[in-house]
């Protein structure tokens, strides 16, 4: 028998709604704008709930590294999401590291699961304390904002075909030179555990049933940002098998734009698919069949891998604009009752 192509492989698992543009109507999406812009002072660079406190350094094991993981476990914890942590220990260039994936699932029962996804620690810089506010302070906050933000709707959503699952890479950055090895350990870590093991949520929420496959074949798609809230922000179909799932994105996009809910353009479609290759946190599940819509700008901020990439860098329209986007595109896809 032939071995089955990537192509054969994703036309099995299939897309619950890759025509979801046009899911919500416009009283829907207006308010979801709404709602957005009440809750705008979540994100707030200086003083926001959400995104401020993530604002510091998060190197591995440093107290703002501790803070963010509780930051992440007690949100949403108490927006009902199951949380499994994946703990390992590594070799890294500094030696044997301790690290920490989190994974939240909301009704881990379900048979498929969407996944936002991020890094959360920052990058080893020999100048002094690097925060990483784009790289990747804005990326977890907006993924607890969209939680936080769709709790309500996302409560009611007690279909048992999809979920929404959380993601939070550990250890994405090199502690020296980028390479195949040093870098984006948590990611690897998890594919690899996934590829042959239920997540533990999933576990407890199937007990006593024999429905225990790899956490892997759940998972519809997964979407990775990275990169987000500098002024200069522009995203493409960096991912052939997902690009006609970013051209949704970028359809949904222009009707916010064209009802002047956001201020600009942020999906670049003139890129040609799967021309722009970024290595991140999708390799592993890339390398696992696994369909992934890649959220990272390019060019890169100006800022990348530097010390000015902190508050300064940050661009508050930006930040609102990219909110409402994926909160949008989280609420169409999953067909949540706005």
């Amino acid at each position: 028998m032939a071995r089955a192509t990537l192509q054969d492989k994703l036309r099995v698992r299939g897309f619950s709604n890759s025509n979801f543009a046009d899911a919500l109507n416009e009283n829907q999406l207006a308010r979801l704008e709404a709602t957005a812009t009440k809750q705008r002072s979540w994100l707030d660079i200086k003083d926001g709930e959400i995104l401020s406190p993530i604002l510091v350094p998060r190197q591995i094991g440093s107290p703002g590294y501790v803070a963010t993981q509780n930051l992440i476990v007690t949100t949403l914890s108490e927006l009902g999401y199951a949380i499994s942590w994946d703990n390992f220990t590594t070799h890294t260039p500094i030696g044997e590291t301790k690290m920490a994936n989190i994974i939240a699932t909301k009704n881990p029962s379900a048979a498929k699961r969407l996944v936002l996804a991020a890094h959360y620690e920052s990058k080893i810089l020999p100048d002094g304390e690097f925060i990483g506010a784009t790289d990747s302070a804005v990326p977890v906050a907006m993924i607890l904002d969209i939680a936080k933000g769709l709790a309500d709707l996302i409560d009611q959503h007690t279909s048992s075909d999809i979920s929404l699952q959380l993601v939070f890479f550990d250890g994405e950055e090199a502690f020296e030179e980028w390479t195949p090895t040093d870098s984006i350990y948590g990611s690897r870590h998890l594919a690899e555990f996934w590829e042959h093991n239920p997540d533990p949520a999933t576990v407890a929420a199937l007990a006593g049933t024999t429905e225990h496959r790899p956490e892997l074949e759940r998972v519809e798609l997964m979407v990775l940002m990275d990169l987000i809230g500098a002024s200069n922000n522009m995203f493409g179909a960096y991912q052939f098998p997902t690009a006609d799932l970013f051209m949704q994105l970028s359809r949904l996009e222009d009707r916010l734009l064209n009802a002047k809910y956001i201020s600009r353009k942020y999906m670049n479609t003139a890129i040609r698919p799967g021309s722009i290759g970024l290595d991140d946190d999708h390799r592993p599940f890339v390398q696992r069949d696994v369909p992934v819509m890649h959220l990272i700008s390019f060019p890169f901020p100006e800022a990348w891998h530097k010390m000015g990439d902190n508050a300064e860098s940050l661009n508050a329209t930006v930040i609102a604009d990219m909110s409402l986007i994926m909160r949008s595109f989280v609420a169409s896809y999953l067909r949540l009752h706005v």
